[in-house]
C-alpha cells in the first residue's frame, strides 16, 4: 500500500527540524537576561510603587525644634517649626495645655519621636540627643531650685505682712498715747490743750482740757467726804469732729502716780453730760470729777468698744471752788 507523500519540515539554522522562536516585544526585552535595557528602569533608593520619600528635601533640625520646645513650647512655636500649624495654634491658645502639652512634646522631641508634617524624622538627632538630655536636665533643676527659693520667699513676706499687721493697731494705740500725752502735758490752770480721739471706725472727737483743780470739797456735794484725801476736777470740752460720737464722763478713767484708780463723781451741777450719738460739729463741755490722790494723774479716755483710746497726764493745783 502506497502513502501519499509528506512535505518535508522546514530546517532552522542548527539543521533540527523544530520552528525558530519568535524574539521578544521590545517592551519586555528589559525583562530578559542580556536583552537590551528599555523603558522605565527603577533608580536607586526608589521604594515600591516607584514611591520615593522625603522627595521635599531632609527633614526639620532636631536642634532647632529642642530648643524652641525647651524655651518657646508654651506658644506653639515648636509646632509651628514643625509645620503644625493647626495643633500650633491650639497649643498657643490653651498656654501650651497648661503645660502639660509643652512638657509632652519636649519629651518626645528628646526621645526622637518628633516628625514634621511630612512625617520625616529630625535630623541630627544621634549626634545632639546627649547635649539636649543635659541641657534639659540641668535647666529643669535650676528651675526647680528657684522655684523653691522663690515659694520661700513669698512664705517669709507673706508672714512678715501678718505679723505687721498684728502689729499695727498696738502700734497705732502707742503712738495715739505717746501724742496724746504730748499734746497735753500737765496743763496749768487756765490754759487749754486739745488733742483728736478716735472713738470708732470713722468717728472722731476733739477733747480738750480747759482747767483742773484740786479741792478737798465739793460745795455742792459737801455731804461726800473723799477717801484718798480730795477731788480731782477737770474741766473739759467735746466736739465730735467726723461721724459720731458719745459724750460721757464715764469716759474718762483715772489713775495715780501709783497706778491706783480714783473713783469717778458724778456731780449734781457743771458735769459733762452724756449724749449719745452728738454728730459732727456739736460741742459739749462740763467737769468730771474723781475721788483720787494729789499729785502726777493719768487720765485715760475709752472709745465706744470700752478700750483705751488715749492718755493724757497733769497736776492740778490744789485750791478751792
Amino acid at each position: 500500500m502506497s502513502h501519499p507523500p509528506y512535505p518535508h519540515s522546514p530546517q532552522n539554522d542548527t539543521g533540527a527540524g523544530a520552528p525558530p522562536i519568535p524574539n521578544a516585544p521590545s517592551s519586555f526585552e528589559g525583562q530578559y537576561q542580556g536583552a537590551p535595557q528599555g523603558g522605565y528602569q527603577p533608580g536607586p533608593g526608589s521604594g515600591p510603587y516607584g514611591y520615593v520619600p522625603y522627595t521635599n528635601g531632609p527633614g526639620k533640625s532636631f536642634m532647632t525644634t529642642w530648643i524652641l520646645s525647651l524655651l518657646l513650647g508654651s506658644l506653639g512655636v515648636d509646632r509651628f517649626y514643625l509645620g503644625k500649624i493647626g495643633t500650633g495654634i491650639a497649643k498657643l491658645l490653651t498656654a501650651g495645655g497648661l503645660g502639660i502639652w509643652s512638657i509632652v512634646d519636649l519629651i518626645i522631641t528628646l526621645t526622637g519621636n518628633a516628625r514634621d508634617k511630612d512625617g520625616r524624622p529630625l535630623e541630627g538627632y544621634t549626634e545632639s540627643k546627649k547635649t539636649a538630655w543635659i541641657v534639659t536636665g540641668v535647666v529643669w533643676l535650676v528651675g526647680l531650685v528657684v522655684g523653691i527659693l522663690y515659694g520661700l520667699v513669698a512664705i517669709a513676706s507673706t508672714a512678715a505682712m501678718m505679723e505687721q499687721l498684728q502689729k499695727s493697731p498696738a502700734t497705732q494705740s502707742a503712738a495715739a498715747e505717746d501724742t496724746a500725752s504730748e499734746a497735753a502735758p500737765a496743763p496749768p490752770s487756765g490754759n487749754a490743750n486739745s488733742f483728736v480721739v478716735t472713738v470708732s471706725d470713722g468717728n472722731t472727737a476733739k477733747v480738750t482740757v480747759i482747767d483742773s483743780l484740786y479741792v478737798t470739797e465739793i460745795p455742792s456735794m459737801s455731804y461726800m467726804t473723799p477717801n484718798n484725801g480730795g477731788f480731782l476736777l477737770v474741766e473739759v470740752s467735746w466736739e465730735t469732729l467726723t461721724g459720731m460720737s458719745s459724750p460721757s464722763p464715764a469716759n474718762f478713767e483715772a489713775y495715780d502716780a501709783d497706778g491706783n484708780e480714783g473713783e469717778g463723781i458724778y456731780l449734781e451741777e457743771g458735769a459733762l453730760p452724756s449724749e449719745m450719738d452728738s454728730p459732727a460739729g456739736q460741742v459739749h463741755s462740763g467737769v468730771i470729777a474723781f475721788d483720787i490722790k494729789n499729785g502726777p494723774t493719768t487720765i485715760e479716755i475709752s472709745d465706744d468698744y470700752g478700750d483705751k483710746a488715749s492718755t493724757f497726764t497733769l497736776t492740778a493745783p490744789v485750791g478751792q471752788l
